[in-house]
C-alpha cells in the first residue's frame, strides 16, 4: 500500500482490503490475493493468494484473472495447469489487460495450454505492445526478426526493440 498523507502500514492496508474482500468486493479480493502472493502485510501464502484471486476472477476482475492465470502457469498455490492458465489469461486479455495479452502470446508461441500458433502469438503481442508493454514489444520484435507469425522484417524488429528499450 502506498502511503500518501499517512504513514505506510501494510498490515492496516491488508485489514481494510480484507473487510472489502469479505463483503464480496472484487478489487479488495484481488488486492488481498496480491498481499498473500507477496507476503506484504501478511505471511506469504500462495494458496490463499489463489483463493482470493479466484473469487475476484470469477467476478470478472481482469487483474485477478491475469494473476490466477500466472499462478496456474507457474504452479504457485495451485497445481500447474497450462490450459487453466490460458483460460484465465484469455478472459483478462479480452478485457484489454496488456499483461494477460502478453502471457497469452507467450502461451501460443510454444503451444503451452493451446495449439502452437505463431500468428495468434503475434496478435496478442501486438495488442499488448500497442499499450506499451515492454515484454510484448520485445516478443513482437523477436517474431519479426525470426519471421514467426509475420513476414520477416528487420526494420519492424528494430522498431519494436527500440520501443521496449525506451
Amino acid at each position: 500500500a502506498k502511503g500518501e498523507g499517512v504513514e505506510q502500514d501494510h498490515e492496516q492496508a491488508v485489514h481494510w482490503c480484507r473487510l472489502a474482500a469479505e463483503q464480496g468486493y472484487a478489487g479488495g479480493q484481488a488486492a488481498l490475493g496480491i498481499a498473500y502472493a507477496l507476503g506484504d502485510g501478511v505471511a506469504q501464502d500462495p494458496e490463499q493468494a489463489v483463493y482470493w484471486y479466484r473469487l475476484a476472477a470469477e467476478q470478472g476482475n481482469a487483474a485477478a484473472q491475469t494473476n490466477l492465470g500466472v499462478a496456474y502457469a507457474k504452479g504457485e498455490g495451485v497445481e500447474q495447469d497450462h490450459e487453466q492458465a490460458v483460460h484465465w489469461c484469455r478472459l483478462a486479455a479480452e478485457q484489454g489487460n496488456a499483461g494477460a495479452q502478453t502471457n497469452l502470446g507467450i502461451a501460443y508461441a510454444p503451444g503451452d495450454g493451446v495449439a502452437q500458433d505463431h500468428e495468434q502469438a503475434v496478435h496478442w503481442y501486438r495488442l499488448a505492445a500497442e499499450q506499451g508493454n515492454a515484454a510484448a514489444q520485445t516478443n513482437l520484435g523477436v517474431a519479426y526478426a525470426k519471421g514467426e507469425g509475420v513476414e520477416q522484417d528487420h526494420e519492424q524488429a528494430v522498431h519494436w526493440y527500440r520501443l521496449a528499450a525506451e
